[in-house]
């Protein structure tokens, strides 16, 4: 509820609409619509529902920080990396930790590369996204091969194998999972 004041007078001018029009929309006295605007306002569920079923607009437009402060960037040094399969997996964790819904990988799969990939919880989805070279993804008990420039897109809860077959050259690939 930290940003509802600014979120809501900088909604309510975009829609040129005055504090009463408003008001009299979401059906709320227009002292309650003020008091929204001003800062520490802590109104009912209700209200704030009312307000934005009146701008047509979800809740988070209300509650999340303004569109100039929805950024994040991850410097290098926040970037989290795990290995595995002797150093031959490693994959770079390039989306925030406290990113919500979505995790983007950066993936090495080093000549010889057989590493168990983690399963993830049931309703996710992965998008594997090879760049270079050719990775096998085993799924569940099936052999899928991914050249570089194609997708695959499959149930992250599924167990799964990242492989390359290759003697010399590196497979690197996205992997981007989604949350359910």
């Amino acid at each position: 509820m930290n940003h509802l004041a600014a979120n809501l007078r900088r909604l309510r001018k975009a829609a040129a609409l005055t504090q009463q029009q408003l008001a009299d929309m979401a059906k709320l006295p227009r002292a309650t619509l003020a008091s929204m605007e001003r800062d520490g306002a802590n109104p009912g569920l209700d209200s704030v529902v009312a307000v934005a079923v009146a701008l047509n607009i979800g809740l988070d437009e209300l509650v999340s920080p303004p569109p100039e402060h929805r950024f994040f960037k991850v410097s290098e040094d926040q970037v989290k990396e795990v290995r595995a399969d002797a150093g031959r997996f490693v994959a770079r964790l390039l989306s925030p930790i406290a990113s919500r819904g979505a995790q983007v990988q950066q993936v090495q799969l080093r000549p010889g590369c057989d590493a168990h990939g983690r399963a993830h919880p049931m309703g996710s989805q992965e998008f594997f996204f090879p760049y270079q070279g050719t990775a096998e993804l085993v799924l569940q008990d099936e052999v899928v091969t991914v050249e570089s420039g194609a997708l695959v897109q499959f149930p992250g809860h599924l167990p799964h194998v990242y492989r390359n077959r290759g003697r010399s050259t590196d497979v690197l690939a996205f992997s981007v999972i989604t949350y359910g």
